[in-house]
Order: structure tokens, then C-alpha cells, then sequence
């Protein structure tokens, strides 16, 4: 007699090959059987699916939960989407690791959500092995947080023996568990860096068996070099990287993506693991601080929002904006407007979130330029905005490339009064909108691509599949009803169609409320 059984499915075992109907049963937490539904079969708990779909635990390729697990350790809004793992340490952002002389400025800049922080990934593993987590989680150690241990915020490149120590904290990050290095190349202090210092360290990462996955430069205007400093690191460093949140970013670089993939493909061709993953949306969500020239920000993100008292300080950063628009950096002011600037976290002026910077330019009587920059200096220098910057075509483009994974790039924080959509519907647009309605993939492939090729790429052991000895993680649903709920308004809305989430034979989720059981634990990426 199994533990449990669920019988009647339609099962997307997660490989891609076609569904069927039948029976899955459960024993230690792991899948003891799958086939055809069979009278002999027996278990102390039945579940009949009554036709809807099993398939594995959703897997987010690109999740912020690093930032905000200690306040939100249950994470119900992930599980809500059917999500039970979550890749993240992404961006160059990472809760470790933060020596104990590190500045308290570069702190702010590094971490700007949520403390406290840890001097290794050992400490931060140990401490989310003594909690109660709803998902599991799996990290990556942000370069800027390298950078910062070494260097500060400095804008320029490190000396040997900053490279080397640098290398050194990498090393001790992934023997404690760490999957490697992630880049944010449009931050400070990512965008300070040049691909030496990268390719560097992404010999160290290849060496312990990590991976490199990298916000990278330019997402716009420097997007075919951006890509080729990706392929070259792949090819110098012999390592697989992931390139995050691929996109076009503004109306007149939307032609550019279909080079852009194809320089992916013949990288591919060559031999080279380079991979991509993106989200369903049209409009990506970053701070403010990426869209403002980083010379103005290498003293960290406090001093910077000091710096704007400086009347003169605000025109060197209008000129530089308007008028000089440098090229290396991407400028997406300029290119995308400050009208679809969508305000969606503003701790000290939450009046403002839901408006663009041209309403709030409005409501103050003065230009958008000036309505960000008192939005910048009233916070601080910490507000978040959605950018409406993408086209549908490029997205749905990017979601069929044969290296797509999906992932959110959600950040929410318990508390906030809005966020990207992303953080709470990512995987039911995703199969409801663009699988079952679009038909942009087989539905089978659909689940592939948010199963078992992230979990083959993260090198997450017996995740991401339906299959005998892999982990008993599953989502119910019912792909005809599957929808996402939030907007950009309301990001809150509940989705509909997922009936029921399992992690390790356990329910954790049933009718979009949380069961009280917490199964997730602190994932180890296996070599691959």
C-alpha cells in the first residue's frame, strides 16, 4: 500500500512526450509508480484527478526570493502559481557574501529590500535549514556582492590581488552550495566591470562545478555586443551560461531580436551551453537607480539620493540623459519614455505608486524628468517602476526558442502596495495565455520548458519530472481554466486553475490556500 495515489490525471510527466491518463503513486516522498490507472493499486490517501492535469512542480529560472525569504519564508503567492522551486541570487544581487567591514553605504546599494545579511552561503544555508519554507530554493552569489567585499562601489576595474580575493569568496560560496555567479551589468557596481574580470571568474565558477547567469548589459542599443560578451565568456571560461530575462527593450531595437537569437543558435551550433530564459509580459520592472548614468552612482545609493539637493547634480544627469546619450549604457529614458515609467513601490510616497512619472511630473507641475527625480530624492533613491518597453511579437518569439525556460523575476515584499504582475501570475499567463491560447507550443513542451529543462540546466537532482524515484513535487490543474488573475493596477487578483500543489507527497496547497505543511528545503546543483 503507497502513501498516496493520484489516479485519473492527465499526466505531463515533464520530458515532452505526449500526456496520458493515469495513475501516480507516492511513497518516502518520492514517485514509487506511474502508469495506467490499475484496481490493484492501493494507498492510505486517493486523490481522483477526475481528468485535470498533474505534471511536476513549477520551476522559476529567475526568482528574486533570496530578498525578501526571511520576511516571507511560506511564500504563497509562489505556490499559488504552482511553483514549488525557485533559481535565484539573481542580477549580481545576493544575500551573501557580506564581510563585516563592508560599508554600510554599499550595503544599501547591494540589498536595498530587506537585512539582514550573511558573511558566506553556508551561514545563509544553515539559517533557511531552520525555518519553515513553503518552496525550495537554490542560489546564486551576485558579483556585485564579490565586488563589493573587495572594492566597494568603485568605478573601475579591480588589481590582481581584488580579482583574486574575489575568486577566493567565489570558491567558498559554491563549496557551501552556491550554483554559481550572476552578473547585474546595467547596476553598480555590475556595470563597472569588462569581460576579463568576468571571464576570470567565471573560470573559477566552471572549475567548481557552478554556472555564470547574467542580467547583461544591454538589453537595447548594445544588445548584439551585449550578447556577444555572453558567448564569448561561454566559450573562454568552457561554461554553461544563462542569459536572464532575454528582451528588446524599446520601440526602435524591437527588429533586433531575431539576430540576436540567432546569435544564440550558432553559439549553440558551435558547441557553446548558452541559454536564455524570459517571462510572459510586455513590460519589464527594475529600480529607477538602472535608468540614471551610473557615474552618478559610486558612492552607493544614499549618497546618490543626497547628491539630487545639488540643482546642478539634476542638469549633469538631464544632459547626460537628453543630450549626450552614450551609447555604452542603456538608456531606456530615452528610449522608452518616462510616460511608460509605471510607479509600483515608493515606501515614503505610496500616494504616487500606480502612476507614471508623467502623471506624477502632472500632479507636481513639472516636467516627468523632475516629477522622477523628486520621486528619487523623497525615496531616498529606492523606487521601483514597471517599463512598458516590449512588444508582443518579440515576446512570444523569445518564449519559443529552443533554450526558453520561464521565469517571473517577481519581487515582492510582504507589506508592499504593488508589484509587477510577474510575481504573482508568471506561470499561469504563461500556459494559459500563450500555450493553450496561442498555441505558441505543444502543451507538453509548454510543461517541459517550466519543468524538467530547468531542473537538467540547474542541475537540480530528482526535480521536473513525473518519473520513478524523482520527488513526489506536483501541481494540479486544469489547462482549459488556467488563467493569470493580477494586472498592472491590481497585481493581487487571484489566478484560477490550479487545484492543488504537492511537495514531496506532501499538499501544500489546495484551492489557492496553504495546508500548514512546509516542505521546501535548500537545493544543492548537481555537476552537470
Amino acid at each position: 500500500m503507497y502513501e498516496l495515489m493520484i489516479k485519473n490525471a492527465r499526466i505531463y510527466d515533464g520530458s515532452g512526450t505526449p500526456s496520458f491518463v493515469g495513475t501516480v503513486a507516492v511513497e518516502g516522498g518520492t514517485i514509487a509508480y506511474v502508469g495506467k490507472d490499475d484496481e490493484a493499486l492501493t494507498a492510505r490517501r486517493v486523490v481522483d484527478a477526475d481528468g485535470l492535469c498533474l505534471s511536476p512542480g513549477f520551476i522559476d529560472s529567475h526568482s528574486h526570493s533570496d530578498q525578501s525569504i526571511l520576511e516571507d519564508p511560506t511564500r504563497l503567492h509562489v505556490l499559488r502559481m504552482g511553483v514549488t522551486t525557485e533559481v535565484a541570487g539573481q542580477c549580481g544581487f545576493s544575500r551573501s557574501p557580506y564581510g563585516k567591514d563592508m560599508k554600510e553605504g554599499v550595503h544599501a546599494t547591494l540589498l536595498p529590500l530587506e537585512r539582514p545579511v550573511f558573511e558566506s552561503m553556508g551561514d545563509f544555508v544553515r539559517t533557511l535549514d531552520g525555518m519553515k519554507l513553503g518552496t525550495n530554493q537554490l542560489y546564486f552569489t551576485g558579483h556585485g556582492v564579490l565586488r563589493g567585499n573587495v572594492m566597494d562601489c568603485d568605478a573601475r576595474l579591480p588589481e590582481r590581488k581584488e580579482l583574486a580575493r574575489m575568486q577566493d569568496l567565489l570558491v567558498r560560496e559554491i563549496e557551501d552550495g552556491s550554483a554559481g555567479y550572476s552578473t547585474g551589468l546595467s547596476y553598480v557596481p555590475g556595470i563597472y566591470s569588462n569581460s576579463e574580470e568576468l571571464i576570470a571568474l567565471a573560470k573559477t565558477a566552471s572549475e567548481k562545478g557552478g554556472m555564470y547567469v547574467t542580467h547583461s548589459r544591454s538589453e537595447s542599443m548594445g544588445l548584439f555586443d551585449s550578447v556577444a560578451e555572453c558567448i564569448r565568456i561561454a566559450r573562454e571560461a568552457e561554461i554553461a551560461v544563462n542569459i536572464s530575462h532575454f528582451k528588446c527593450v524599446g520601440r526602435v531595437f524591437w527588429e533586433r531580436c531575431t539576430k540576436a537569437l540567432s546569435m544564440i543558435d550558432e553559439a549553440i551550433a558551435e558547441g557553446l551551453r548558452v541559454t536564455l530564459d524570459a517571462y510572459p509580459y510586455t513590460a519589464a520592472s527594475t529600480t529607477t537607480l538602472s535608468a540614471i548614468p551610473a557615474a552618478f552612482q559610486d558612492q552607493g545609493i544614499e549618497a546618490f539620493a543626497k547628491s539630487l539637493d545639488d540643482p546642478n547634480v539634476v542638469e549633469a544627469i538631464r544632459r547626460e540623459i537628453f543630450e549626450v546619450n552614450d551609447p555604452s549604457w542603456d538608456n531606456s529614458i530615452y528610449y522608452v519614455g518616462l510616460e511608460n515609467f509605471l510607479v509600483v513601490r515608493a515606501n515614503e510616497t505610496p500616494w504616487m505608486i500606480g502612476k507614471t512619472y508623467a502623471d506624477i511630473g502632472k500632479e507636481l507641475g513639472v516636467s516627468p524628468y523632475e516629477g522622477m527625480i523628486w520621486m528619487l530624492r523623497k525615496n531616498h533613491g529606492n523606487v521601483w517602476e514597471c517599463r512598458f518597453s516590449m512588444c508582443e511579437e518579440n515576446v512570444e518569439q523569445i518564449l519559443v526558442h529552443s533554450t526558453c525556460a520561464v521565469g517571473s523575476d517577481g519581487i515582492f515584499v510582504v507589506g508592499d502596495k504593488s508589484a509587477h504582475p510577474r510575481a504573482f501570475g508568471t506561470f499561469p499567463r504563461y500556459l494559459g495565455h500563450y500555450i493553450r491560447d496561442r498555441k505558441i507550443l505543444s502543451r507538453e513542451e509548454g510543461i517541459r520548458r517550466i519543468t524538467s529543462m530547468p531542473a537538467e540546466r540547474y542541475g537540480l537532482t530528482s526535480k521536473g519530472r513525473i518519473t520513478k524515484g524523482y520527488d513526489a513535487d506536483f501541481v494540479l490543474f486544469d489547462f482549459d481554466t488556467i488563467r493569470d488573475g493580477g494586472t498592472y493596477i491590481d497585481p493581487f487578483l487571484p489566478n484560477e486553475g490550479i487545484k492543488s500543489v504537492w511537495m514531496m507527497g506532501e499538499k501544500v496547497l489546495e484551492d489557492n490556500e496553504p495546508t500548514g505543511n512546509y516542505c521546501g528545503r535548500y537545493q544543492k546543483r548537481r555537476r552537470v
